[in-house]
């Protein structure tokens, strides 16, 4: 993996790696409420943004869930 050259403290990095895992939880119920919705126009329009932006923040939580020391 390229070095993006950022340096933070463990603090920091703890601090980012919950606020992925929140981002990674909101989209999970999003996503859940919007896939059992299909009746209404917006949340189903809205359904394969949701599914993209889960499936970002999921390969973001796993980056910090895999680099955790």
């Amino acid at each position: 993996m390229e070095e993006a050259g950022y340096n933070i403290t463990e603090k920091e990095f703890k601090q980012i790696s919950k606020w992925a895992e929140n981002v990674y939880n909101i989209s999970v119920i999003v996503d859940y409420f919007v896939s059992n919705q299909p009746e209404i126009e917006e949340c189903y329009n809205l359904a394969p943004v949701i599914k993209n932006l889960r499936d970002n923040a999921d390969l973001l939580n796993a980056f910090f869930i895999d680099n955790e020391k």
